[in-house]
């Protein structure tokens, strides 16, 4: 577990850096809909409660809720028709 967490920090450590706070809530959102499964319940499953609950007290600072689930036809249908049209081809 250790060696793919630090391949995927090594890997993705500085764009994920940049990302704003926005973006933060959308990457939320998109991991909910490609799992199943909210960040908070992988991080608990993972990492345990502990950090679930850690991680979930950052998030909030930041305005997140790693609880989010994705809604295609409510609040995330923009995001929806987004990436449809790219997994189509048209973005």
């Amino acid at each position: 577990m250790k060696k793919i967490e630090d391949e995927l920090l090594s890997r993705y450590k500085n764009e994920l850096k940049k990302m704003s706070i926005s973006d933060g809530r959308v990457l939320i959102k998109l991991i909910d809909r490609e799992t199943g499964r909210t960040s908070y319940s992988i991080i608990k499953e993972f990492r345990g409660s502990f950090a679930a609950a850690f991680w979930q007290g950052i998030a909030r600072i930041f305005r997140n809720n790693l609880k989010d689930e994705y809604d295609p036809y409510g609040e995330d249908a923009l995001i929806e028709q987004i990436v449809t049209l790219i997994e189509f081809g048209y973005l």
